[in-house]
């Protein structure tokens, strides 16, 4: 199942200087199970369109949240065209449109999909090294309160991870289970879903420490991916679009309809296996007796961050 169709129906909708909130409608809001609200979240250095999507389950599994981190999806007037921060947006609004499908051909999820991002395409460029990365026009904190709901259980978190040089692969990685900042182990039950939609080793994205702690702490981070974290307690896996070469996220032209079809099927199976139950991202008995032994790190970890 190829979702490469919904990918450019997405993409067409954001290459455009203002996004309508009518044509994300008429793709996302095609059954009376589905939610869809949009709010304008204003910051220091313009605003940004949150848009949240709500598919209603039968009620028999967890819910599951999906969040689609970016800086914003293009850099007008400095840059034309999407940029390679659109990723997060993108595979976000893939899924989505392709659950409104499902649900539209009466093909319902166990339990309660959620998912957030949003679309700014007017939004400021920073100097970063290897290369320059795309600010927000509204704080990472905002966002990550916005972006996090509490009805979530479990969160995947996608993000453009490609501005670095240890990623050298094109394609998707994924992270470490996140919870509580601490840093679990790959889920394998995940690891078996990455190689089967694939067809490939795993990838995993080698997060630190640093990647934990809130953006607050002036020190290097591969990149928000596993930041909403800091706003729930519910365990979150990254799911990064990569690339084998370091590229800006303000670059444009770089947009990969293959790697992004690729990110969307990864996500789309783990959120249906996930509600459907069959799947954990972490053993419930290993976290308790790490919390028993170890304690809680999460308000060390969480410090300089706004609660």
């Amino acid at each position: 199942m190829s979702l490469l169709e919904n990918v450019l129906k997405v993409v067409k909708i954001l290459d455009r200087p203002e996004v309508s909130k009518d044509d994300l409608r008429e793709l996302l809001k095609r059954s009376n199970r589905i939610t869809l609200t949009f709010k304008t979240v204003k910051g220091d250095k313009g605003s940004t369109l949150f848009v949240k999507f709500h598919a209603k389950g039968l009620g028999e599994g967890p819910t599951i949240g999906v969040i689609g981190r970016l800086g914003g999806v293009a850099a007008r007037p400095t840059m034309l065209g999407l940029v390679s921060d659109a990723d997060g947006a993108i595979v976000a609004l893939t899924v989505a449109s392709k659950i409104a499908e499902m649900y539209e051909y009466g093909d319902l999820l166990g339990g309660d999909v959620i998912i957030t991002t949003h679309i700014t395409t007017h939004a400021p460029i920073k100097p970063y090294k290897p290369v320059p990365m795309m600010d927000s026009p509204v704080d990472i904190f905002t966002l990550l309160k916005e972006e996090v709901d509490p009805k979530m259980e479990a969160i995947i978190s996608i993000d453009a991870t490609k501005a670095n040089k240890i990623i050298n692969h094109t394609g998707i990685a994924i992270t470490h289970i996140v919870r509580d900042g601490w840093i679990l182990k790959v889920s394998d039950d995940i690891l078996d879903i990455y190689t089967r939609v694939t067809g490939e080793p795993p990838v995993i994205v080698p997060l630190t420490m640093q990647d934990i702690i809130p953006f607050s702490t002036r020190v290097y981070h591969i990149n928000s991916i596993v930041q909403p974290w800091i706003y729930t307690a519910a365990p979150i896996l990254g799911v990064a679009t990569t690339t084998r070469m370091p590229v800006p996220g303000s670059a444009t032209g770089v947009t990969n309809a293959l790697v992004l079809d690729l990110a969307s099927r990864f996500v789309l199976e783990v959120v249906k296996e996930y509600v459907a139950k069959r799947i954990r991202f972490h053993d419930e008995e290993e976290w308790n007796t790490i919390i028993k032994v170890h304690g809680e790190i999460k308000d060390v970890m969480k410090r300089g961050a706004p609660i």
